[in-house]
């Protein structure tokens, strides 16, 4: 007999981050998350991502054991953006038991009706830049560090209780070149003349911190047309600059400024902190952060976080000037590799930047669909 218990207490949120730790503990692909932001994320009072949204979380429960767990949104500006009225099922995961999974998806897709919901799709993230989408391909390689990982009977789950495919993220891993394509170089010396444009570089994190909202607000714009994508609100804004701006490193930040100095072009980038994160498990104190520091200098990887063009400038040959200051950072820092995170299936403009370069798509992920 599977009991579904919804939690509403903090203690019940530290017991819904825990699950995931039981069930994928040892599994050696597994990237831990940071505990304590999981339980804060869940948190409507802590995470403004959800603002003006509805979450729920249930735990399945069976014998007194724990066996599954999903929280469920109602993301009410994403639905008037995009027109639809649609639930999210977000931050699923179960025993390889359809029972299972069936009760867990029953539970959220009643809430959903309930709430005049037509459709539920996921796994989504709690809000943007949150892990999201179930891995389809690709079980044996690491994840990167925002990117997600499931066990390889899930698609197949999903597929049972009526789910479709809705979209496809494909990561990319590749070889740095020794140098980049020429191409790169002339048509980023041309751009930078003809539209008057400069390199902007930021020496430190405390240089770089009074343009983190303008860097965000150019991503919000830049990423406004794609499926999944929420623009971010101000508070938002400010919530990722003070988690991911602490550590990140200015050298993989590349920015192109305008005449007047307005950012139109970023690069983000970091080198990886999968192993790091896996020797911290899941915990930064007393000496997780040490744990992931050391990992961090000796990765031979950098994860490509994102770029972003101003829409107005896009295919002018931005990307190709970012590209070439971040080919000859990672260059620099003596790493061998390079790691995309997700991109769309349908994202021409970006899955195009690599055409040239020898690369292996070896990770896919996928959003579900199913009308209810």
């Amino acid at each position: 007999m599977i009991e579904i218990e919804e939690l509403r207490s903090r203690r019940g949120r530290r017991r819904f981050v825990q699950f995931q730790f039981d069930l994928y503990s040892g599994d050696p692909v597994w990237v831990p998350p940071i505990f304590a932001d999981e339980v804060r994320a869940l948190d409507r009072t802590k995470n403004p991502g959800l603002e003006g949204s509805e979450i729920r979380s249930w735990l399945a429960m069976r014998d007194g054991n724990c066996v599954g767990r999903v929280a469920g949104v109602i993301n009410s500006r994403d639905n008037e953006m995009r027109g639809t009225t649609a639930a999210r099922f977000c931050l699923i995961d179960f025993i390889d038991d359809r029972e299972v999974s069936e009760r867990l998806v029953e539970t959220v897709t009643e809430w959903a009706r309930q709430a005049g919901m037509t459709r539920l799709e996921g796994p989504l993230g709690l809000t943007t830049f949150e892990r999201s989408a179930v891995l389809v391909e690709g079980f044996d390689r690491l994840p990167t560090a925002v990117s997600s990982y499931n066990f390889p009977y899930y698609p197949a789950h999903f597929e049972a209780l009526g789910f479709k495919k809705q979209v496809d993220y494909v990561e990319h891993r590749f070889r740095l070149p020794r140098e980049l394509d020429p191409r790169y170089r002339k048509v980023a010396s041309y751009m930078l003349k003809k539209k008057g444009l400069q390199r902007l570089e930021m020496k430190s994190r405390k240089k770089l911190l009074p343009r983190g909202r303008e860097i965000f607000h150019l991503v919000n714009a830049a990423y406004s047309d794609l499926y999944e994508f929420t623009p971010m609100t101000d508070c938002e804004i400010d919530a990722l600059i003070t988690k991911f701006f602490s550590f990140i490193d200015p050298r993989f930040v590349k920015l192109v400024t305008d005449r007047e100095g307005a950012i139109v072009a970023v690069g983000v980038g970091m080198p990886s902190l999968s192993e790091g994160l896996q020797a911290a498990r899941g915990r930064l104190w007393p000496f997780g952060f040490l744990k992931l520091l050391r990992a961090v200098k000796r990765t031979d990887t950098l994860d490509l976080y994102l770029i972003a063009v101003k829409p107005a400038l896009r295919n002018t040959g931005l990307n190709a000037i970012v590209m070439q200051d971040m080919h000859a950072e990672i260059a620099k820092a003596g790493m061998d590799w390079v790691e995309t995170n997700g991109e769309l299936e349908t994202n021409t403009r970006v899955l195009s930047m690599w055409k040239d370069i020898e690369h292996e798509t070896h990770k896919r992920r996928r959003i579900y669909t199913k009308a209810i």
